[in-house]
């Protein structure tokens, strides 16, 4: 039997409906549930490298607060008051500056919202006088330290045409409050780029004040050039030959010269004890200062 033209029309618009029904189902009951859980994949997957993210942050925070308590100065503030001064001084003397004072200031402390300490800081600071190489010398050793400290404020004052400068620092130390023992730390900081002190020597070497300056070394050319007595009380002659200045210093008085300060505390025959930044020293009479020799104390 042919099929009339209602009949296949009605094929047809089974066939469309069939069709839709089952891209119906497709979207709806298999794709959309499978876009879902894609989608939900793709945000897990997310969620599991900010998570990574978080705890590789988590892990290098520990290394670097393992690193600080190791650099940290030690959290009594009274050792770090002791310590820290005395390997100033230790520099500061390698270095050869002359006339150096090493003070330090009172504590403060940053703390969180419970009152908790996070960590202290204690300032110190530094009085001398030297050449720039001198100088350059002890910046060379305090950046290769591995202490958390920093030279926040640095004044360099040219003694005229002298090559000498008077030297003013002023250093902030921090102290973490977990840090463990009285020591400090013995590592280098791994700075500054080349751990070889010849590769700056240059930069003493450049004027960087832009001013004329001798390259003598005053100590080489200051010396005790004679003894008198007035009243029968000595007096000592101090010559400086790059000036050729004289100053004359009564035992006990102090003195001030470009290449020291200091205070005459004894007079002998041929030799002169004097202090210098709280050292006691033996200067020969007609000899440079350079020759002077440090004079042991017993505490």
């Amino acid at each position: 039997m042919k099929p009339t033209r209602n009949q296949i029309l009605l094929a047809i618009l089974a066939v469309v409906a069939a069709l839709q029904i089952g891209d119906w189902v497709l979207n709806t009951m298999i794709q959309g549930p499978l876009l879902a859980r894609r989608a939900r994949l793709d945000q897990l997957q997310q969620d599991i490298k900010k998570r990574e993210s978080v705890l590789a942050e988590a892990r290098d925070a520990g290394k670097k607060i393992a690193a600080w308590q190791k650099q940290s100065l030690p959290a009594d503030p009274e050792v770090t008051r002791s310590v820290y001064r005395s390997w100033l001084l230790t520099v500061v003397k390698s270095a050869k500056l002359r006339n150096a004072t090493v003070d330090s200031g009172s504590p403060s402390s940053r703390r969180a919202k419970d009152r908790k300490v996070i960590y202290r800081s204690m300032p110190f600071s530094i009085r001398a006088r030297g050449a720039l190489a001198e100088f350059n010398e002890f910046l060379f050793v305090f950046t290769k330290a591995g202490y958390l400290h920093q030279i926040t404020s640095m004044t360099l004052n040219p003694i005229g045409n002298t090559g000498q400068f008077d030297i003013s620092l002023a250093i902030e130390t921090l102290l973490l409050p977990e840090r463990k023992g009285h020591e400090l730390n013995a590592a280098s900081s791994g700075l500054p780029a080349s751990a070889d002190f010849k590769d700056y020597a240059a930069i003493a070497k450049n004027n960087i004040f832009g001013i004329g300056i001798n390259a003598a070394d005053p100590m080489q050319h200051t010396m005790i050039s004679g003894i008198t007595f007035s009243n029968g009380k000595p007096q000592v002659w101090i010559t400086e030959q790059l000036s050729d200045k004289v100053t004359q210093v009564d035992a006990g008085a102090e003195f001030d010269t470009v290449a020291l300060s200091g205070r005459v505390l004894e007079v002998r025959d041929q030799e002169v004890v004097i202090e210098s930044a709280g050292d006691r020293m033996l200067f020969p009479i007609g000899q440079p200062f350079a020759a002077a020799k440090l004079i042991e104390t017993t505490e």
